[in-house]
């Protein structure tokens, strides 16, 4: 009798620490992000800038939706993909009748993000949190551009066009808070193979984030 007793009272404890625990759960979460302007250094910016201001384009609110694993209590890999509708291309033709005809053009862009994170118990009450891991950001970003050919004395005699795009690849670094669901974080995101350049160049994009988990698996 005394020993189904103790089962009754420690068995719901016992469900309760489990259920508590990260260790092999998968955890869906859903999120919102702001980058903030990039920096990097103007005087290398390439020719692109004629199709497109990087600035206005990797700027802005971004809608995040992710699922994490952990291996361990602490130690997790992660997978998110995020969407944000922004500027694609300003797409100036340089084929009108006076040289130079602009238009603007919207969408959404994508991007795929793979992850490794650690939580260090450092506070009374939460977690520091500490994330690194690879972005592939500005899918969806293809245009076509289109320029003019010249002949020797600089008259247009006619014109060429291709597909291009924006995409690129950056290494995402990020700390921040944690407690029970929600996470609170800051980091930037640092590539050096930008189309934006004429020669590799740092740039940089901060962003501030905050994600809920939702559901756990």
């Amino acid at each position: 009798m005394k020993k189904s007793l103790i089962l009754l009272f420690t068995l719901p404890l016992y469900m309760v620490a489990q259920n508590d625990s990260r260790e092999k759960n998968f955890f869906l979460n859903l999120g919102a992000e702001f980058r903030i302007t990039p920096t990097y250094k103007p005087n290398d910016q390439s020719v692109a800038i004629n199709f497109i201001n990087p600035d206005l384009q990797n700027s802005g609110p971004v809608l995040n939706i992710g699922i994490d694993y952990y291996l361990t209590e602490d130690f997790s890999i992660g997978l998110k993909s995020s969407v944000r509708y922004d500027l694609i291309t300003t797409h100036i033709d340089k084929t009108g009748s006076e040289g130079v005809s602009s238009g603007i053009e919207r969408g959404l862009m994508f991007g795929y993000h793979f992850n490794l994170g650690y939580h260090f118990h450092v506070f009374k009450k939460g977690d520091l949190l500490v994330n690194v891991g690879l972005s592939l950001l500005n899918r969806n970003s293809e245009y076509m551009r289109t320029e003019s050919i010249l002949n020797g004395e600089g008259e247009v005699i006619g014109t060429t066009s291709n597909l291009d795009n924006y995409n690129f690849s950056a290494n995402r670094l990020s700390i921040g808070y944690g407690k029970g669901r929600s996470k609170l974080m800051m980091g930037i995101y640092i590539s050096q193979n930008t189309k934006y350049f004429e020669t590799k160049t740092t740039f940089i994009v901060p962003f501030l984030s905050y994600s809920f988990d939702v559901a756990k698996f």
